[in-house]
């Protein structure tokens, strides 16, 4: 059988129609994408479920191993506030289930150098073991061991790179670099990085939780 007409004899006025049986076949793709999609059990950001079902969660003081007081606090706030807004999870006093964690390491390491072996940039990495306890039983229902974060930071003003999105979401004004010291510079782009770190440690806590592995 062949077509009566092409592509080319069609009048400048007419406008060629894709054949109904082509427009079925893209919805029954677009049908069997979704269907896929969900099979693999793939979800958006924020809605997968937490293990066994847990609904809401608590925190236990975390414990600190590191020679930095404080920063359990710090992470601690960072996993409750990912939990509260990017995963809308009610955090409670009695919740369901219990978080608890261990910052085993954090670390503050040259990264690289100028050829007088100045440092230019510093590494931060913070390693910690994560539960995530049934208050009723006291079952683990999900852990995560020497879980590792890395963060880095310019030491001096020179390397720094002012139109960075890590530049863009601190405190600093490009106007303020010349006023500030080495040292002073150094100090508070370590505080940021830190924030940062924190930050990423929260989320990938978060994303493994609801991945429950």
């Amino acid at each position: 059988m062949q077509c009566s007409g092409s592509l080319s004899s069609l009048s400048r006025g007419d406008r060629p129609v894709a054949p109904t049986f082509m427009k079925k076949a893209y919805s029954l793709l677009i049908v069997v994408c979704a269907c896929l999609w969900s099979a693999c059990g793939y979800q958006f950001a924020g809605t997968a479920p937490l293990p066994q079902g847990i609904q809401t969660v608590s925190f236990a003081d975390f414990s600190n191993h590191t020679l930095e007081t404080g920063v359990e606090k710090e992470l601690q706030w960072a996993m409750e506030r990912e939990l509260r807004i990017r995963r809308n999870i009610r955090v409670t006093d009695t919740g369901e289930g219990v978080i608890s964690a261990q910052l085993q390491m954090l670390e503050l390491r040259p990264f690289s150098f100028d050829r007088r072996d100045q440092v230019l940039e510093y590494e931060m990495v913070l390693a910690l073991d994560v539960q995530l306890t049934d208050r009723g039983s006291g079952q683990v229902l999900w852990q995560a061991d020497n879980l590792r974060v890395t963060e880095y930071y310019s030491a001096i003003p020179q390397v720094l790179v002012t139109t960075s999105p890590e530049f863009l979401q601190g405190t600093l004004d490009p106007d303020d670099l010349p006023g500030l010291t080495d040292v002073q510079f150094s100090e508070t782009q370590r505080r940021l990085a830190t924030a940062r770190l924190f930050t990423a440690a929260a989320r990938e806590v978060s994303y493994r939780l609801g991945d429950n592995f």
